[in-house]
Parts: structure tokens; C-alpha cells; sequence
């Protein structure tokens, strides 16, 4: 591995510390990068797993306080977390890389339509008075234990399924969605990652030096994340993704 090749997983890792502290969807910037680096797209997403688990956890730590408002269900969506990491990481190593190659782009069409179109969703939900949340309680659990098993299996664009959940079924606040995001994104994460270790899928020295941007990117974030407004990071990380949608489905398939 080259110098050059080491600053740019670095620099990588640097700006999704900060993006995931701050929105999440950092994956759709570091998968590529790690690919770049020569891996498999397996070994790629295995080690992606690594490389942004510090911004999460940074994120758990930064949001600690808005996390206690959010106490209702959070066991169970971290039960849930645990589950789905653990049955989306096995399906992934038990069918391999041709299987995981011809999903790729599926799933980040899923991920990116998701994204783009969770805020008109939910706008159009709320122009019914008679919507009660708190009887659709049930759905967006299931919901979200799907995602847990996606995260397990791929993870990009976990973050932005997530909150176009709580969007819709939720009164969160995008702070508060972010501490339930994060703190149960890194216990899946955990999880798989565990998974991936015991399969051999994880290149580990490119995945730490990403970490190691990441780290960094987390307690820079720790100054913007509050302010920056999110629509900003938002309309980028779109755009991002559906140049990589467009990309994946033009080499895969």
C-alpha cells in the first residue's frame, strides 16, 4: 500500500467521522474508497465495518443526553440490533461474494431511493389528523428490525433508513434519532463485526487507518454537529449516492 493510497483512506475516514456524527450515509463515500484500496466487495463492506465503528460510537457518546429522552423501547431496539447484526452478518458470509456482488446494486438503490423520499413520506403521513402514531408503535419496530438485518448484511445507508422511519412513526427530533441511531448501529455493527473477524473478511490495515480518520472526524464533529444545518449534508450525501447507485448497476450489472 502506497502513501498515497494510506492519505486517502485517512482523509476518507476523516470526512465520514464527521458526516456520520453529524446525518449518517458515510458508508456510500468509504465502501468505494476501501474498494479502491484493492479489496473484494465483500472484504470491502467487511472492513467498513471497522473503519466507521468509532464515529458511531463517538455519536453514542456526543448524543448521550438526548438519548435519555428516548428511553421508551430502547432495550428492545437494542435486543433487536443484536439479533439482526448477528443473522445479517452469517447470511452474508454463508453466501458469499457472488451473491453479495449481484445485491450491491440493489441494495444501494434501496438505501438511496429511501433516503430521497422518507422526508415526502412522512410530510404526506402528517397531512392526516387521524394518523396516531402510537397505534402504528408494532410496524415501525418490525421496520426497523429489517433494517438491523440489512445492517448486518451490508449496512450502507442503515443511518438514512433509520431516520426516514422515525420520520414517519416518530416525533423525534434529528438529534434524538441520532442518539437512537447510533448508540444501535454500533451494537449491530459490534456484532458483525464479530462475524467477519471469525470469516477472515476483514483487511485490517486498510480498515484502521480509516478508523483512525474516523476517530478524528468524530470529536471534530463534536463542534459542528449541532450546528451545521443537516439539510446541507443531506442534499450532498444524495447526490453522492445516486452517482454510486448509477456506477454499481453500470459495473455489476
Amino acid at each position: 500500500m502506497g502513501l498515497g493510497e494510506v492519505i486517502l483512506l485517512f482523509c476518507g475516514g476523516l470526512l465520514a467521522g464527521i458526516i456520520n456524527v453529524i446525518v449518517g450515509g458515510a458508508g456510500f463515500m468509504t465502501f468505494p474508497l476501501l474498494m479502491a484500496a484493492g479489496m473484494t466487495e465483500i472484504e470491502a463492506n467487511a472492513s467498513n465495518f471497522v473503519a466507521v465503528l468509532p464515529a458511531n460510537l463517538v455519536g453514542t457518546f456526543l448524543y448521550r443526553k438526548e438519548l435519555k429522552a428516548v428511553k421508551t423501547h430502547l432495550g428492545l431496539r437494542l435486543f433487536m440490533a443484536a439479533i439482526g447484526g448477528l443473522i445479517g452478518s452469517l447470511i452474508l458470509t454463508l453466501t458469499g461474494q457472488a451473491s453479495f456482488q449481484s445485491a450491491v446494486p440493489w441494495l444501494l438503490l434501496f438505501a438511496t431511493t429511501t433516503f430521497a423520499i422518507g422526508p415526502r413520506i412522512k410530510a404526506k403521513i402528517e397531512t392526516y389528523p387521524q394518523f396516531d402514531r402510537e397505534r402504528w408503535v408494532w410496524l415501525q419496530l418490525t421496520l426497523e428490525f429489517f433494517v438491523y438485518l440489512y445492517c448486518g448484511y451490508f449496512g450502507l445507508g442503515m443511518g438514512i433508513i433509520l431516520f426516514a422511519i422515525y420520520g414517519i412513526f416518530s416525533q423525534m427530533t434529528l438529534h434524538q434519532g441520532n442518539a437512537v441511531r447510533n448508540i444501535t448501529t454500533s451494537l449491530a455493527s459490534l456484532v458483525a463485526i464479530g462475524i467477519f473477524i471469525h470469516s477472515g473478511l476483514i483487511r485490517w490495515v486498510p480498515a484502521l487507518i480509516m478508523m483512525s480518520g474516523a476517530v478524528a472526524g468524530g470529536f471534530i464533529a463534536v463542534r459542528i454537529a449541532k450546528r451545521l444545518p443537516s439539510a446541507w449534508v443531506r442534499r450532498a450525501i444524495l447526490t453522492w449516492a445516486t452517482v454510486l447507485t448509477g456506477l454499481a448497476f453500470y459495473r455489476y450489472l
